[in-house]
């Protein structure tokens, strides 16, 4: 039996629910990039792991009706505003009903401890996160008939990318493959990640960050419905 997708588990939640929970994993992965990702149907939760342990456990996005929990394994974190609840001996969670929490240096401050304490130097992991950006944001995401190796080039090729995106100023600046990317549009960070849902079928979902207004965000936001409608065409 195929193991249950993340847009599987967040299917019966509220659009605020899941546009948490895929910011969250998005944080996550970038702090993380070469997490074993894993939902756990039963517990519903998103298990971000070094490895294919429990034990190797660094952090699990877990959805509920109003917020999501993002649950940070590893006693004795440093909580110097007082996030985290709860009193468990392995971890604890973190409650989140806002972008803006979700998004604040103090709760990306313990996801980089979390993962230093299981994975990396504090240094490191503090690099991978980068400051918060403020802003707006503006986020869409597609499924594509397709398998991921190809949606993954159609972003990475730059002539394949002008025929669904234009001539749209965007420089990549780092790759995972088939996985994520780091790019700049203009003068805005842009996070792409990429899922396999199978032989030929896969997802994109785009974070555009940094927006100036709530205004231009809608219209970003639009922009790449459409552009991502137009990648869906090309590949099909």
């Amino acid at each position: 039996m195929a193991e249950m997708t993340v847009d599987e588990l967040l299917a019966g939640f509220s659009p605020e629910v899941r546009e948490l929970a895929l910011r969250a994993c998005e944080i996550a992965r970038s702090v993380l990039p070469d997490a074993v990702v894993k939902v756990h149907p039963g517990w519903k939760n998103i298990f971000f792991s070094t490895g294919p342990r429990m034990s190797d456990g660094v952090l699990a996005v877990v959805p509920l009706s109003t917020r999501i929990n993002i649950q940070l394994f590893g006693a004795g974190l440093d909580d110097p505003v007082g996030l985290l609840e709860g009193t468990g001996k392995m971890g604890r969670h973190v409650k989140v009903a806002s972008l803006e929490l979700l998004e604040s240096p103090a709760l990306r401050d313990l996801l980089v401890a979390a993962v230093a304490h299981k994975a990396l130097p504090p240094e490191e992991a503090a690099a991978r996160a980068g400051p918060p950006v403020a802003g707006y944001r503006a986020y869409a995401s597609k499924t594509v008939a397709a398998p991921v190796e190809a949606l993954f080039a159609a972003w990475t090729d730059d002539d394949t990318r002008r025929r669904w995106l234009g001539g749209h100023p965007v420089t990549i600046r780092g790759t995972t493959p088939n996985k994520s990317l780091r790019a700049r549009w203009a003068d805005m960070p842009l996070d792409v990640r990429f899922e396999s849902k199978g032989e030929a079928k896969s997802s994109v979902t785009v974070d555009q960050r940094g927006i100036a207004t709530e205004d231009e965000a809608a219209t970003m936001k639009t922009a790449w419905g459409a552009a991502l409608e137009s990648l869906k065409q090309l590949l099909a």
